[in-house]
Parts: structure tokens; C-alpha cells; sequence
């Protein structure tokens, strides 16, 4: 073989090569435009906050089933991937995972607190969006550009009932909270920041699967409100703290006062408790129509509000304002695209308000006011 005939047989073959690596992007980038579009979830559907999860997806299934019915983004059909991981960080890791390295999903909706934070840094490095629908501060804002929040306010939360004591006198005020993730201490942190020098909190923590609650109850007894912050265990608490004679105000968040399996757990005693809370506006038409949506697909409006409204809204706002934008070919160019996308959200009508992103990634717009629990349903107490 001369020199003439290897330098073309080497020209054949780095041809071929090149067409081959060709062919294959090709390939890659015709099924990225034309397969579905997958939405990931990540959340507790099984344990003692499985409620949060349960709510979330549904309220995002509604959301795909209206984009499919319409068409999905693009002519493309919209899929959920979901995975369970029980409210336990580790657990998020690795159903972030089997999203991204299985099923090849680059977006994902969560609602773990603590597993947001964890899969922040692979997010970046992997460039996949997060989005939180169920909780959102600056911690959350200052994990990654990857990292966005549409939701309440941990501040708040805590702010509503905070204001509520203030505003009653309350000089001497308790907390029994959660520890089986970092959100419930938020809340408390947060609590005890805006009471301030208006008088003194005593705060008392309890260890998962806790189930006998008498001896951090004992230490409040004599306070003059008492806020309970926790998931379905709480309900016990609340209900051995009416057991034992403890009349003072009792206060919580949401996620406590309107889940089913509390109220149950509590048998009856967490009625007439005090909360903030989110609810849409009775006035808002896109809230009316998400929940006849709702009630036509699960057969009852959501029982968790704030878990399924915003989840709503987060999958509403990837579906109608970053996705169909989304036309790169890499996953470089994608995750500029959809980052670009959710901060220019702006005025978007959602179920829970009418929504803008903020410069760091949280939303701004969902209204948190006083309720109460009368009868186990929320009645407006104020703004």
C-alpha cells in the first residue's frame, strides 16, 4: 500500500467518522424535538407527610392533562415522571437520580425541602431545572441559578401568626416542632425573629416517629399560646395537649391545620386553631376553573391548598412560559433558555395570584393572611 493510497483511505475513514458523530446527534436531537416532553416530581407520597405529595401531583396532573388536551408544548405530548421519597432527603437524591440518569428528565418540580437543597449542586453540574412548589426562602434562592421557588414564604408563615400574638398580647409563647427536616425549624426560627422583644418564646423540638408528646407539652404549659409545627404525628400532639387542660391559643401553618389525617389524629382538637394560611381569591377565574378541574379528576377539591395550588402553578408556568421556549440542541443552550424564561415570568395569572419572579428566583404574589379552623374548614380572619 503506497503513501497516496493510506492518506486516502485515512481521509475515507475520518470522514466516516465525522458523518458517523453526525448522524448521531442527528438522531439525538430528532427525538429531543419530537418525543415527549417530560416533567419530573419529586415528593413524599407514602409517610407521614404524604399528603404534600399526593396534593402536589394531582394539582400537576391537572396541569398536563389541560396542556395535552390543547395540543401539549410545541405539538409534543407532556409526561409526568414521578417519584416518591417519603419527605427523607437521602431518599430525594436518589429519585433525582433515576430522573435525570434513567429517564432522562431535565426538569423537575419538588417538594422536599431538605432534598432541594441536596440535589442543588448535582442540578448545576447536570443542567437540570428545580423548582420548589412548596417552599420558598433566600437559602432555597441562594442554592443555584438552576434553583427556583414558586411558593409561600417560609417568612410568612411564620409572619401571620407572629403578628396575630403581637397583636393579642401574647407575652409568653411556646413551640413544639418537627425535626425530621430543616423546613418546621424555618418556621420556628423565623416565628421567634418577628416576635422579637415583644415577648419570649420557649422552644421544644421532637425526633421522628415521636408519638408520646407529654414531656415537651409539660414545659409549655403554662404559656399563653402555643404553636404546633410538625406533619401527622403533630395531630396527637395537639389532641394530648387538649388532654391535658392546655386552654391557651393554639397556633399553626397550613400544612397542619387543613391535612385530613391531623384533623383525624387529633380527634377534634385542632378545631377552632389559629393559622396562616393561603387561599385563592374568590374572585379569581383561573382558581374557579382549576378546581371544577380538580373535583372532575379526583372527585373532591384539593384538601391541601397550599401543596396542590402551587404545584399547580409551577407545572402551569414550565408548561406555558419556559418550555415551548426551549429549542436548543444542547443541554448548555437548554438550561440558559428555561433560566431566561422563568425570570422574565411576569404578571403570570395563576391559581394562587398574580404571579412575578423575583431577580433571585422566588416568587412574588401568593397572598398568606389569618385563618381559623372552625368546624375543621378555614374561615378568613384577616389580612
Amino acid at each position: 500500500m503506497n503513501k497516496t493510497t493510506k492518506i486516502v483511505i485515512g481521509v475515507i475513514v475520518l470522514v466516516l467518522i465525522v458523518v458517523g458523530i453526525w448522524s448521531a446527534n442527528s438522531k439525538q436531537t430528532v427525538v429531543e424535538n419530537t418525543g415527549p416532553v417530560k416533567i419530573g416530581y419529586i415528593g413524599p407520597m407514602s409517610g407521614d407527610a404524604a399528603i404534600l405529595g399526593q396534593e402536589a401531583l394531582s394539582g400537576i396532573e391537572v396541569a398536563i392533562d389541560k396542556a395535552n388536551a390543547n395540543g401539549g408544548i410545541n405539538g409534543r405530548k407532556v409526561e409526568l415522571v414521578s417519584e416518591d421519597d417519603q419527605y427523607q432527603t437521602s431518599k430525594s437524591v436518589s429519585a433525582y437520580d433515576k430522573l435525570v440518569h434513567v429517564d432522562g428528565v431535565k426538569t423537575i418540580i419538588m417538594s422536599t425541602y431538605g432534598g432541594v437543597m441536596a440535589v442543588s449542586e448535582k442540578a448545576k453540574n447536570d443542567n437540570v431545572l428545580v423548582v420548589d412548589a412548596l417552599d420558598c426562602d433566600k437559602d432555597i434562592a441562594a442554592l443555584s441559578e438552576n434553583v427556583f421557588c414558586v411558593a409561600k414564604e417560609t417568612t410568612d408563615l411564620a409572619d401571620v401568626i407572629a403578628n396575630y400574638a403581637i397583636s393579642k398580647g401574647y407575652k409568653n409563647i411556646g413551640i413544639i416542632h418537627s425535626t425530621v427536616d430543616n423546613f418546621m425549624q424555618s418556621v420556628s426560627d423565623a416565628f421567634v425573629s418577628k416576635i422579637g422583644d415583644k415577648g419570649s418564646v420557649h422552644v421544644e423540638s421532637y425526633a421522628p416517629n415521636t408519638n408520646d408528646f407529654k414531656t415537651q407539652l409539660l414545659r409549655l404549659k403554662n404559656t399563653d399560646a402555643v404553636v404546633f409545627l410538625g406533619y401527622d404525628e403533630i395531630g396527637v400532639a395537639i389532641k394530648q395537649a387538649k388532654d391535658m387542660g392546655m386552654k391557651q391559643a393554639y397556633l399553626t401553618i397550613p400544612t397542619v391545620a387543613t391535612t385530613p389525617s391531623i384533623q383525624k389524629l387529633s380527634q377534634g382538637a385542632i378545631d377552632g386553631i389559629y393559622f396562616s394560611f393561603y387561599a385563592p381569591l374568590e374572585t379569581n377565574p383561573v382558581a374557579t376553573q382549576y378546581y371544577a378541574d380538580y373535583k372532575a379528576k379526583f372527585g373532591h377539591t384539593p384538601y391541601v391548598f397550599v401543596a396542590s395550588d402551587q404545584a399547580h402553578d409551577a407545572a402551569s408556568i414550565l408548561i406555558e412560559k419556559v418550555l415551548p421556549n426551549v429549542n436548543g440542541t444542547t443541554d448548555a443552550t437548554r438550561i440558559n433558555q428555561q433560566i431566561s424564561s422563568l425570570h422574565a415570568v411576569k404578571d403570570f395569572n395563576g391559581v394562587t395570584g398574580n404571579l412575578t419572579m423575583k431577580d433571585d428566583g422566588r416568587i412574588n404574589g401568593i397572598l398568606i393572611r389569618l385563618f381559623k379552623l372552625v368546624n375543621m374548614n378555614p374561615v378568613f380572619v384577616s389580612n
